[in-house]
């Protein structure tokens, strides 16, 4: 079965936000999934009859919420969001970027959504940085890397610059 199967027989056919990015996002939803499961199993323990108030979460856990029409409140709902969850830390694809400094969140947004909407849709991004680039960036998957840096095209124009170097000595 592939992953996209695996995502889809799971019943996870939810959305992933734009604003979610990294492995690091789905981990920190998932541990604030099982939390808010722990809260709302013991307020229940407590006062069984009395209905479960929403604790306080983060944006990207409302996000997901909002955009998938989900119930956080209702166990099956909080089901199937930690079955996605799950899936998308074990199945997801990730392509790791390296900068020359850290991206602005406006900039990974709109990279993202990109490269949901071209590569592919449950795409996620780890982030890093290497200042030796000087300026562009080095993108890694499973099986390859692309080098768009600055470093790399001015090596690779390197016997240009010798050429035209050396036609230039001969003319003076």
């Amino acid at each position: 079965m592939s992953p996209d199967t695996d995502l889809e027989a799971s019943g996870a056919t939810l959305r992933l936000p734009t604003l979610i990015i990294s492995p690091t996002d789905i981990a920190r939803l998932s541990r604030e999934l099982e939390t808010l499961e722990d809260l709302l199993r013991q307020a229940h323990l407590r006062e069984p009859n009395v209905p479960a108030r929403m604790p306080r979460t983060s944006s990207l856990f409302e996000e997901l919420g909002i955009l998938n029409k989900l119930n956080l409140l209702d166990k099956t709902d909080r089901q199937k969001a930690a079955s996605y969850l799950e899936n998308m830390k074990n199945h997801a694809p990730v392509v790791h970027i390296s900068f020359v400094a850290d991206p602005s969140a406006e900039f990974m947004t709109k990279l993202v959504s990109w490269l949901r909407r071209n590569i592919h849709p449950r795409l996620l991004v780890r982030i890093g940085l290497q200042p030796t680039l000087a300026a562009g960036c080095i993108v890694r998957t499973n099986n390859h890397v692309f080098d768009f840096s600055l470093r790399r095209h001015l090596l690779d124009s390197r016997p240009i610059l010798i050429d035209s170097l050396q036609k230039n000595a001969k003319q003076t």
